[in-house]
């Protein structure tokens, strides 16, 4: 970790033990790739953090504070903290129309796939490891959380995101989550902006 990211682990861990590093950037350093953001959830109370960070220095942009998130910086370093959250009802297949503060076990079924869905504590080296995304990373193989087709109508750009990830990662689709996909790309891309859609694709190549 760099030393911008444990100041701010420590001050995190200080409202919370229960404080985890989470999603893509456990996964990169599984992988032993160097992460390119890393991810926060706490179930610290986030009222007493944000003041904690104020006294320390960190600017707190709280335009995700609906969805439970708060976007951190200090010195042109960026991270973003959350609680750990319960989603309900996707009617827009992009985002929930209900977020609460829910358990990491609740946490977990909301993500993605299985390797995007790992804890890692830094300081004690502890892993929780709900959906046993540590195996997928072992045989190289990406999965969906629980039903595809669930996980897919919760956010439609998770089609592009999958294959994206297949192709920067060299992993194999699960038959499961793969069939999915190929069955939902059609209701995925009516349903998804071009933008979005674009951002993907030019993404496969970072």
């Amino acid at each position: 970790m760099n030393n911008a990211l444990l100041q701010l682990m420590l001050l995190v861990r200080e409202a919370s033990k229960n404080t985890y590093l989470v999603g893509g950037c456990v996964r990169d350093m599984i992988l032993k790739k160097e992460p390119k953001d890393y991810d926060i959830v706490t179930d610290a109370n986030m009222e007493v953090l944000r003041g904690e960070l104020d006294k320390n220095g960190w600017k707190v942009d709280a335009v995700g504070e609906n969805f439970l998130v708060y976007a951190v910086s200090k010195n042109y370093q960026q991270f973003e903290i959350a609680n750990f959250r319960k989603e309900s009802s996707f009617t827009d297949g992009r985002r929930p129309d209900h977020v609460e503060i829910g358990t990491l076990e609740d946490d977990a079924a909301r993500r993605d796939f299985t390797v995007n869905s790992i804890y890692y504590d830094p300081f004690t080296g502890k892993f929780i490891d709900p959906n046993n995304g540590m195996r997928d990373i072992a045989s190289r193989t990406l999965k969906f959380i629980g039903k595809p087709q669930d996980r897919i109508k919760e956010d439609y750009l998770r089609v592009f995101r999958f294959y994206r990830f297949l192709a920067i990662l060299g992993f194999d689709g699960h038959p499961k989550s793969l069939r999915a996909c190929r069955e939902m790309f059609t209701e995925a891309y009516q349903n998804t902006t071009p933008e979005r859609v674009r951002m993907e694709i030019e993404r496969m190549s970072l």
